[in-house]
């Protein structure tokens, strides 16, 4: 009897001891969602007729060779990005550049044509469970961006990790509040990646989801879901083939 009671409080032991040690993981949630489109963004107009107002400012990533517009909302935003030739590309970016053009083409290079960024909530200190690299422009300043999709993979869309932090997000709300979507919605509430049905997912993805700052579907093509203000008036409006967006409001 002693020596059942001794094996089970070793196994408890050691039970505890696990727990303790377990690794701790940064939480992460959904910052902004990037759709590569083509050159200026004619694809703009899609936007417009569904309901949004696109702010008149276009962003030159100096460095990255793109620029971008944006939709502004109260917690995120909706980037169109796109390679730009009268945008600077620095030496050592000029691969970053390359894949951008490729995923233009994503109809018929199997490149995926979105990006995914999200910021910690929390562990700013502590390690992903896979191999991350960082990237750096002038655009970005100081900052650098945390890239969690691996650096040769060409099929998944990117993800990463932005520097923002509580600050950032009053600014965000703060331009958001310039622009009333004819739309009438506010917040993104919910995010979902439709991913081909012969796309196995990386580990990246599969953390993202795990922390529940993506959802991820299957479906016959790369595509984004947006879901606005928890979907109140249950109403959707898909946006294919202008661009790879179903939205949910």
């Amino acid at each position: 009897m002693r020596k059942s009671l001794s094996i089970a409080l070793a196994a408890f032991l050691v039970s505890v001891s696990g727990i303790a040690s377990a690794p701790r993981h940064p939480k992460l949630e959904f910052d902004h969602v990037w759709i590569v489109v083509s050159p200026n963004a004619p694809e703009r107009a899609a936007l417009e007729r569904a309901g949004f107002q696109i702010s008149p400012q276009v962003n030159r990533h100096d460095g990255q060779g793109t620029a971008s517009i944006i939709v502004e909302f109260d917690n995120a935003f909706l980037e169109l990005l796109w390679p730009d030739p009268t945008v600077a590309v620095v030496p050592g970016l000029e691969r970053g550049a390359e894949k951008f053009r490729k995923r233009i083409l994503w109809r018929t290079s199997g490149w995926c044509p979105l990006g995914f960024r999200f910021r910690r909530t929390g562990g700013s200190g502590e390690a992903f469970p896979f191999p991350t690299w960082s990237v750096s422009a002038p655009w970005m300043g100081k900052s650098s961006m945390e890239m969690l999709t691996p650096r040769d993979d060409t099929q998944s869309p990117s993800l990463s990790v932005s520097a923002r932090d509580a600050t950032d997000m009053r600014e965000q709300a703060a331009r958001a509040s310039l622009y009333r979507h004819p739309l009438g919605v506010h917040k993104i509430t919910g995010v979902t990646l439709i991913a081909p049905k012969a796309y196995q997912p990386i580990p990246p993805l599969t953390f993202v989801q795990s922390e529940g700052a993506v959802n991820v579907a299957q479906g016959e093509e790369w595509a984004v879901e947006l879901t606005f203000d928890g979907g109140k008036k249950k109403k959707s409006k898909d946006l294919r083939p202008d661009l790879p967006l179903v939205i949910h409001y």
